[in-house]
């Protein structure tokens, strides 16, 4: 093979890595990206269940705390 040939191919293959290379990093930013958005859902979610749980727990001591007090007002 004539070295013109080769300096060729190699450019050619350069070109090919190259590409695959961009295609390579834009498909693991596209998947970091949705991975980022489904933990940002799950935090969400999860935000959510604390809070409720939480309005439950101080709704049913407010609760227990006023028949405690009705119950000492009785006697």
């Amino acid at each position: 093979m004539a070295e013109s040939q080769m300096k060729n191919r190699i450019a050619e293959e350069l070109k090919k890595a190259k590409g695959t290379g961009k295609d390579a990093a834009k498909a693991t930013a596209e998947a970091a990206g949705r991975a980022a958005h489904a933990m940002a859902e799950e935090a969400g979610e999860l935000g959510k269940k604390a809070a409720d749980a939480a309005k439950q727990g101080i709704s049913g001591l407010w609760k227990e705390a006023k028949d405690a007090l009705e119950k000492k007002t009785e006697k």
